[in-house]
């Protein structure tokens, strides 16, 4: 699987460059705004769409003291990007739907999660910095993420990073779709993510 610096290098090959990086820490522009991006770019993508590779599911401890409003509160995971169900033992949530029943909040130092349950279990997406772990499609999606938002600062063409923006979405898109159909199920439901449909997505194209 590549590696970061071939991860930038991906990146800067979709701005039609001939320039290359060593290193994410070196000193040229290539670097210096792919070492900009990259975290957060890489992090944004993880929490958006629920990718298998970090999917991670995770008892959560007692921890802190709740509001009124909450019965428990629980330690909220150092690694977590998006919280995306608590697994309460119910078969009430169906895939593509996000997470509710709690809420997340910080007192000053901490982050916590409040609900109403004795015991829970979450399934979150978590920070995955390794790129040995990235699948193929995930690697692709960064790739048009991270080249969108490089490539003004160092072409200076508007109409690329344009252009590339639009493919980067496209990308996500598609992501979307294929994260939502490998969880969903009977091939005759008509349940569709709310991740899709506000999109526009709404189940009744043939």
């Amino acid at each position: 699987m590549p590696a970061d610096t071939d991860i930038g290098n991906m990146a800067l090959s979709r701005l039609g460059t001939r320039a290359t990086i060593a290193d994410l820490t070196e000193n040229s522009t290539e670097a210096r705004q792919i070492n900009l991006w990259y975290a957060t770019v890489r992090d944004e993508l993880q929490s958006l769409v629920d990718w298998n590779f970090n999917r991670v599911t995770q008892a959560l401890a007692a921890s802190g003291t709740p509001p009124a409003r909450w019965s428990a509160s629980y330690a909220y995971p150092s690694d977590c990007l998006r919280m995306r169900r608590l697994d309460l033992g119910a078969s009430t949530w169906q895939a593509g739907e996000p997470a509710s029943g709690f809420e997340i909040a910080s007192n000053g130092s901490n982050t916590f999660l409040y609900c109403n349950e004795d015991r829970v279990t979450a399934v979150f997406a978590q920070r995955v910095v390794d790129p040995a772990r990235f699948t193929p499609g995930f690697i692709l999606a960064f790739v048009d993420c991270l080249a969108a938002s490089i490539a003004l600062a160092i072409t200076q063409k508007a109409d690329l990073a344009e252009r590339l923006a639009r493919q980067a979405r496209e990308r996500i898109e598609r992501a979307l779709a294929d994260g939502a159909n490998e969880g969903m199920m009977p091939k005759d439901a008509t349940h569709v993510a709310q991740s899709l449909r506000i999109r526009g997505f709404d189940g009744s194209a043939p």
